[in-house]
């Protein structure tokens, strides 16, 4: 009798035993779940802000100041038209003047304007005549641009923020090729050649100087302006 007694007994705790086994186990499972879950949750909220926040800055225009001379009227015609069929850019045509006016009114609306991603686009003859004087503006650093490659190179090695453009010397089909190379490139990013692979003589130590140059070239501004 003590023996089924003692039996008895030893089976109900080796039950109970097991079952408070079950219970932790699964009250683990449940922690780990919801512990799983409030991290896939947090995971989704943060990728959703960042896919909001990338999607308000396309959905932002870039501002591009236009300008020309009477030759350049033509050429410009064509990048406006080219240029307002794009969302997120926001054309102002300052009109037609004399190259030397219509520089200085790109270039200073570019000085008024902090924002780094607004760009200025000039229009004369050769796109010479423009740069030369847009250049004589400070922060201002205007490129004369006949081909994608020069408009890359000028962006991602000389920051340059005006693009100068040549109507007798650029057809409008390349001449929209160049702007939009030279808005897409940017400055201290590696460039790719024609085919699209990135260019070899781009190097780290390169990267590196460039990253420091428009200190270099602001402080040679200013020693221009002091010499005055």
């Amino acid at each position: 009798m003590n023996l089924c007694t003692n039996m008895k007994s030893y089976v109900v705790l080796l039950l109970a035993i097991i079952a408070q086994h079950a219970a932790l186990g699964f009250s683990l499972q449940k922690q780990q779940y919801q512990t799983k879950a409030i991290t896939t949750t947090t995971a989704m909220t943060i990728t959703n802000k960042r896919r909001r926040s990338v999607s308000l800055l396309r959905m932002t225009p870039r501002t591009v100041y236009l300008a020309c001379d009477g030759f350049g009227q033509p050429l410009q015609d064509a990048i406006e038209e080219h240029l307002t069929s794009q969302d997120d850019v926001q054309v102002q045509n300052l009109g037609s003047d004399t190259y030397y006016d219509a520089a200085a009114k790109v270039a200073t609306h570019m000085q008024k304007d902090k924002d780094p991603n607004s760009f200025g686009i000039l229009f004369c003859g050769t796109g010479m005549g423009v740069g030369i004087v847009a250049n004589k503006f400070k922060g201002i650093r205007a490129a004369t641009c006949e081909n994608t490659m020069t408009a890359k190179y000028a962006r991602a090695v000389n920051n340059a923020n005006v693009l100068c453009l040549g109507n007798l010397v650029t057809p409008p089909e390349t001449a929209k090729q160049i702007c939009d190379v030279f808005m897409k490139q940017g400055f201290v990013d590696h460039p790719t050649n024609e085919e699209g692979e990135k260019v070899e003589w781009w190097s780290e130590d390169v990267e590196t100087f460039l990253k420091s140059s428009m200190d270099g070239v602001e402080n040679v501004e200013n020693q221009a302006q002091q010499r005055k």
